[in-house]
């Protein structure tokens, strides 16, 4: 073996941390040997400075043919690993020789440290076809990394993929199963043209087969979802469901079998670190079951397909292996937050998960429903059971956890946020001797009634005369919001105080200031401090904000509107979407800033101010049609502008229609996990709702009416 090794020139190549790659004879060598820690340091040798952090060098380029030699070795143990390390070397993306170069000023130094990446390229792929005998080594571990190399390495990817695939129905290993679809998905997507067709049958067909292993089912769902949606088979959710069934029957057999224990000695090598983690992994994991990692990857690749996505998801939530239900949980949020769910069983079936006596499982089906606020009015009582038997000490402790990952804490949070008076005393307790104030404060007095929010002044007050005028944190910036929520009247010379020693701080005078504006004429005496605010030395949103306030307090249009004007016809793209959000709020008041109003294009908050302003369908009509196209995020603010035109808003009806048929949510941009607050989703629903059903009605009532338009 390794023949011709003493005779490569070694001292006259260079590896990362020498000129002389003498080294690396015994580095290969040492792959070859029989003892398990001669084979992990030679193997830590190489990657650590044959191939140091992925660089190759002339050394690296003389190894490869030994490496091949060695990856060929039957018997030799370790040798997958060393097929992943050729995988490495060759690369995925052919070098370019202009990103990689540039680092020496002399051209000819510059070409020398770029051609062994190519040679590397080359070299590797020239010897690819020794992994097509790989894919029936007796060694199951070389099967699966042959299989990847000839997804990545293989300059002829028909023929890989010809072997690939005849190699499927005949492969007994889980691992080089799942190994063996990834490589045929893989090259369908990197060759679609030539590849996506054929792979579409193969991975259907692995799909289908309920003797193949679960990971590669699920797997072969996956890159049909991503490279071949229109095979994905009909009953995609019923195969997911049955691979995962096999999966949890798997554990529970092998569970009851005792591990083999490995008698590998530990290496002060970062190989054998690694292998430590995944090993550590996979018992904190109680299995070596990959499918949760695929599944979750299957969901992201389905995308809109929710059709497919809530029947897998309600079932796994069902499911009886704990892990696939944590699973579940975090991504039912997940696909919630970004989808529209055809009804409430996908929340319904996550409230179940609080009747489970582990309170991880409760604590995180709390953090979910808690973002999902807006359509978790169904399992109230859920969530209310909870807390009564989390009250009578039923479940478990959490000291020593913040507020906001308690259990407890999440499930007051999400009724709060409901308005539900059932929590009135408890949100009472907690705003009162909380440390550090819920971020959601102003959402829950919002969301309770007038007289139950108004009932947490006397509390909010303390707190905030404690903090002191000079205070500048977040808890009394959500203290003066919520203040202002309510109009305590109390607390008026407080918030006085607060703006008077606001000093540089942006943020605090923009919520005193805020705060005041609620207040309305119950704030009128705060008249002069506003308009010296107006004029002050601020930055431009808080002197536009004392603008607005000084109208809300007084109705004074004669300071604000000059203000507001300014912000208007500033440089400044912040600014000015500022001074329209404020002006929108006037209303009618602002009528005079008309003009200037029609003339600013280019936003959907422009076009939603003019109509709030002006009332002018003729004007506004077209400028929200064109930007609920252009701007999908500002829908809800554009859906409630158009509720106001009655019949006049016909020309938006296909666009309504449309938007309730959307299976994603407004705000979703396809991003992986979308985190936005569905409040506003659920307000667009609502309206677009309302507006078909009374525009249809009105169709159906007299088909002849042209709806016509008018000046509002």
């Amino acid at each position: 073996m390794l023949t011709g090794i003493d005779d490569v020139d070694w001292a006259s190549l260079g590896h990362a941390y020498t000129d002389s790659a003498t080294d690396v004879p015994d580095l290969l060598r040492g792959l070859a040997s029989d003892d398990p820690a001669e084979r992990d340091i030679a193997l830590d040798g190489m990657y650590g400075a044959v191939h140091h952090q992925g660089d190759v060098y002339g050394s690296t380029v003389a190894c490869i043919p030994f490496l091949f030699e060695l990856a060929a070795w039957e018997g030799l143990a370790d040798r997958a690993a060393i097929v992943y390390l050729l995988c490495s070397i060759g690369g995925e993306e052919k070098p370019d020789p202009e990103e990689i170069g540039g680092l020496f000023e002399d051209e000819e130094e510059d070409a020398a440290y770029v051609r062994p990446y190519l040679d590397a390229w080359e070299g590797v792929r020239a010897r690819a076809d020794a992994f097509h005998g790989l894919l029936a080594d007796p060694d199951a571990e070389v099967r699966a990394a042959a299989a990847e190399a000839l997804a990545q390495l293989h300059p002829d990817p028909v023929r890989s993929f010809a072997a690939l695939s005849a190699r499927l129905p005949h492969e007994p290993h889980p691992e080089a199963q799942r190994a063996l679809v990834d490589a045929v998905g893989e090259l369908a997507v990197r060759h679609k043209e030539r590849l996506a067709e054929e792979a579409g049958p193969v991975l259907e067909a692995v799909a289908r087969s309920a003797d193949r292993a679960p990971e590669a089912r699920l797997s072969a769902l996956d890159h049909l979802a991503r490279g071949a949606p229109d095979r994905l088979p009909g009953n995609t959710a019923e195969i997911a469901v049955e691979a995962m069934r096999h999966a949890h029957e798997r554990k529970a057999t092998a569970a009851g079998t005792a591990r083999p224990s490995s008698e590998r000695p530990r290496t002060d090598t970062l190989v054998s670190h690694l292998r430590e983690l995944e090993a550590t992994r996979r018992t904190e994991a109680d299995s070596d079951d990959e499918t949760p990692d695929i599944l979750r990857r299957l969901h992201r690749d389905l995308g809109d397909r929710t059709d497919i996505r809530f029947p897998l998801l309600m079932d796994q939530l069902g499911s009886p292996d704990r892990e696939q239900r944590m699973r579940a949980v975090a991504m039912c949020g997940e696909v919630l937050r970004g989808w529209r769910a055809p009804d409430d069983g996908p929340v319904i079936a996550l409230a179940r998960q609080l009747r489970e006596p582990e309170l991880a499982l409760c604590r995180a089906a709390l953090g979910q429903l808690r973002t999902l606020a807006p359509i978790s009015r169904v399992v109230t009582d859920d969530v209310v059971d909870f807390l009564t038997e989390f009250a009578e000490r039923r479940r478990g402790d959490e000291s020593g956890l913040s507020w906001d990952d308690m259990a407890f804490g999440r499930a007051i949070d999400l009724l709060a946020l409901q308005g539900d008076e059932r929590v009135a005393n408890a949100v009472r307790s907690v705003v009162g001797r909380l440390p550090e104030l819920p971020p959601h404060l102003e959402g829950w007095l919002g969301a309770f009634d007038r007289e139950t929010a108004a009932e947490l002044g006397p509390v909010l007050h303390e707190r905030l005369t404690a903090l002191g005028p000079d205070d500048r944190s977040t808890d009394g910036d959500r203290l003066v919001g919520a203040l202002g929520l309510i109009a305590h009247a109390e607390s008026l010379g407080l918030l006085v105080d607060r703006l008077r020693a606001g000093g540089d701080s942006r943020t605090t005078q923009w919520c005193v200031l805020r705060a005041l504006s609620r207040y309305g004429e119950a704030a009128a005496e705060t008249a002069p401090l506003l308009r010296e605010s107006t004029h002050g030395a601020g930055s431009p949103d808080t002197r536009l904000a004392a603008a607005h306030a000084l109208w809300a307090t007084t109705g004074d249009t004669a300071t604000a509107l000059p203000a507001l004007r300014t912000g208007l016809e500033s440089d400044d793209a912040s600014t000015r979407d500022v001074a329209l959000r404020l002006l929108g709020t006037l209303g009618p008041a602002a009528a005079p800033l008309s003009d200037l109003l029609r003339a600013t294009e280019g936003t959907a908050r422009a076009a939603v101010t003019l109509w709030q302003v002006t009332g002018d369908i003729d004007a506004a009509l077209p400028r929200l049609l064109h930007h609920w196209t252009a701007d999908p995020r500002s829908r809800p603010h554009l859906a409630a502008c158009l509720t106001g035109m009655g019949a006049a808003a016909a020309p938006a009806l296909p666009l309504l229609r449309a938007e309730l048929a959307s299976p994603r949510r407004h705000h979703h941009d396809g991003s992986a996990d979308p985190r936005q607050d569905i409040t506003a989703d659920e307000e667009l629903l609502r309206d677009c709702r309302r507006m078909v059903a009374a525009l249809e009605s009105d169709t159906e009532t007299d088909p002849q009416t042209d709806a016509g338009r008018s000046t509002g």
